[in-house]
């Protein structure tokens, strides 16, 4: 019989109204997302008024080696203490010293290679910054438990209060850097406060206190499974960053810079949308894994609603990408403009791509994963060397459209062998919204023809929502999408009836 103690460790309770509480869950921290949302544009619009492209460029020259560690520092760990069933306080604790030794090693390995990261680009500068950028692995290393614990119970009121506000501290932090002509430096200071503070409060909120490392926890099954996702993490990382290594060391710092702010930009929607469906779908989807059926009704459902908003935000950032540049990073801007519309293509691929690696994940798949990740590393290799040829332009193109065309296919296809669904059962909700989606973008384009803009915000607020009305009303046509529009709209209406 479990301790008192390990009690605190059971998601036993969260199985009875699942569904219910996945959609309210995911209530919370789209509203939370809503705030970052707000909190990001603003940041990135001030910063990019702030600072120089090149600064932006220098400082994202590390974070190509920084991101990198920062997935080592998790070893996979949270995401085991998650997908566990059952687990234990002597357990966790183990895994909360393996992670907290493991961002300790990652910290004194960047400031130890920093030199070297210097060298490989010729910037001396990037000694000094690599070196800062790796306190965020030692400081983050110390929360990665009591995150997942949080994710764990489903505690997604705490943990958006936390995502705001420790995003907020650093924000704040780099424009007060940034308005003191800090430059570059800006740009560290601003994780490293979001960190701390972050960790602090995950600290409070979570209210465990570690103990001692044991013998006898049964641990090794955990390392194991958060090696094997560790793996398939550093070699999708590789896979997606390698265009960054590419554009820096061909185009250099300004090319870099240009490319780092089009990509934040079209990440945006990804970044604020996907994370509150990841987050909640973790813990759901790990409690049916053992369910093919459910699992595979859940699966069918999300890929097609997922399909249609993923449309929708890819088609508003291609066509009106111009806009979009000049308004959120300013007219100085617009040699970004290419490579924004190119990166809007991969939008796609993300949310798709990401909601099966969480299924893969939850039914106990990491070490296919890692294979699938091996794919992908060499389709973007092969790629990027094709796209070199074009130069930097080249390069980013090259990415994009081996995602939508390649990559993603061969993922579902391989995915397909691990899950309860066949390729086709995986890929038949992209086709509806696609093609909604160029349609929709044919009669858009057509229609700018008869109206000259000259204010690019008046523009967004003119076509944007006539480009969803458009593409609202071309998938009432289609049966399967007019299904997945309603109940999208069910759910954001109870969504809105709930107190949370």
């Amino acid at each position: 019989m479990p301790s008192s103690k390990d009690q605190f460790f059971s998601a036993d309770h969260l199985k009875a109204g699942l569904k219910k509480r996945a959609v309210k869950s995911a209530g919370i921290t789209m509203a939370a997302q809503g705030v970052k949302l707000a909190l990001q544009l603003g940041s990135l619009a001030i910063l990019a008024r702030l600072l120089e492209p090149a600064d932006f460029g220098l400082v994202a020259m590390v974070t190509v080696f920084t991101s990198l560690a920062l997935q080592m520092m998790e070893g996979g760990l949270s995401m085991a203490t998650i997908q566990r069933d059952q687990i234990t306080h002597a357990q966790v604790s183990n895994l909360f010293w393996v992670n907290g030794a493991l961002g300790t090693g990652l910290c004194l390995l960047g400031i130890l290679i920093s030199p070297l990261v210097a060298r490989i680009y010729d910037e001396p500068r990037l000694t000094l910054v690599m070196a800062a950028m790796s306190l965020t692995f030692l400081i983050g290393g110390f929360s990665v438990q009591h995150d997942a614990l949080l994710r764990r119970q489903m505690r997604f009121k705490a943990i958006s209060v936390i995502d705001i506000l420790s995003m907020a501290a650093g924000i704040i932090a780099g424009i007060t850097a940034a308005l003191a002509g800090l430059q570059y430096w800006a740009l560290v200071i601003s994780p490293i406060t979001m960190f701390s503070t972050k960790t602090i409060m995950r600290w409070l909120s979570a209210r465990w206190v570690p103990s001692t490392m044991s013998r006898g926890s049964g641990v090794r099954p955990l390392l194991g499974f958060g090696a094997n996702l560790t793996g398939a993490n550093f070699i999708g990382y590789m896979a997606t960053n390698l265009t960054h290594f590419a554009v820096g060391y061909i185009g250099g710092a300004q090319s870099l810079g240009l490319f780092n702010r089009a990509n934040m930009l079209t990440s945006i929607p990804s970044s604020q949308l996907l994370p509150p469906i990841i987050n909640v779908l973790q813990p759901t989807v790990a409690r049916i894994a053992e369910s093919p059926e459910k699992l595979k009704k859940i699966m069918s459902s999300l890929m097609g609603k997922l399909a249609l908003v993923s449309t929708l935000i890819t088609i508003t950032m291609a066509v009106f990408a111009d806009w979009i540049v000049v308004v959120f990073l300013g007219s100085e801007w617009n040699d970004a403009i290419p490579l924004f519309r190119f990166l809007a293509v991969y939008s796609f691929v993300q949310p798709l791509a990401s909601l099966i690696a969480v299924a893969l994940v939850a039914a106990g798949e990491a070490r296919a994963m890692i294979v699938s990740k091996f794919h992908s590393l060499a389709i973007t290799a092969a790629s990027l060397v094709v796209g070199s040829n074009w130069g930097v332009y080249g390069i980013v193109l090259a990415f994009s459209l081996s995602g939508l065309l390649i990559r993603l296919p061969v993922f579902l296809y391989y995915a397909s062998r691990f899950l309860p669904l066949t390729f086709v059962e995986l890929s038949k909700p992209i086709f509806p919204a696609l093609t909604c989606g160029i349609l929709t973008m044919i009669i858009i384009i057509w229609l700018k023809g008869f109206v000259e803009i000259v204010n690019p915000l008046s523009g967004l607020l003119m076509f944007v929502p006539l480009c969803v009305l458009v593409y609202f009303f071309i998938c009432l046509a289609i049966k399967p999408l007019r299904l997945n529009l309603f109940e999208l709209m069910a759910s954001l209406r109870f969504l809105v009836s709930r107190k949370f």
